[in-house]
């Protein structure tokens, strides 16, 4: 199988070999082995995993949409980064901010969104660790 990881700014690789895929979806992590259906669907926040090759390659998404048709995974992220990008320290001090204003803001929107960087912000830590 083949897979395309892109963002507007950028081709992270294309036509990245792979026997197990699992994306991040807005329902949850989808597992694709070869001869899967044809299938589209919205990307959430996660970790993308391909399994294959020497080693396991993990990167961090964030967003966007996946196709997967005639054994190719395309993922058009908002963004996407490799292990090696994600700053361990910066991510801790979103995770940090954002804990600050769960416990304190009453307002729904900004609630929903420090939910949502401090749930980003946990996910990509665990693989800026290595």
């Amino acid at each position: 199988m083949k897979v395309n990881l892109l963002t507007p700014e950028r081709s992270l690789f294309l036509e990245k070999e792979a026997h197990y895929i699992e994306v991040p979806t807005e329902a949850g992590y989808l597992g694709i082995l070869p001869h899967h259906l044809p299938l589209m669907g919205i990307l959430g926040t996660g970790i993308l995993y391909l399994k294959g090759g020497e080693q396991d390659e993990k990167y961090a998404i964030d967003g966007g949409f996946f196709q997967w048709e005639e054994e190719t995974l395309t993922l058009l992220c908002k963004l996407a980064w490799r292990p090696e990008e994600l700053k361990k320290k910066e991510l801790e001090k979103e995770k940090r901010e954002a804990f600050e204003v769960l416990r304190k803001s009453d307002n729904p929107e900004e609630v929903e969104e420090a939910a949502r960087k401090f749930s980003r912000a946990s996910i990509f830590i665990s693989i800026a660790e290595g």
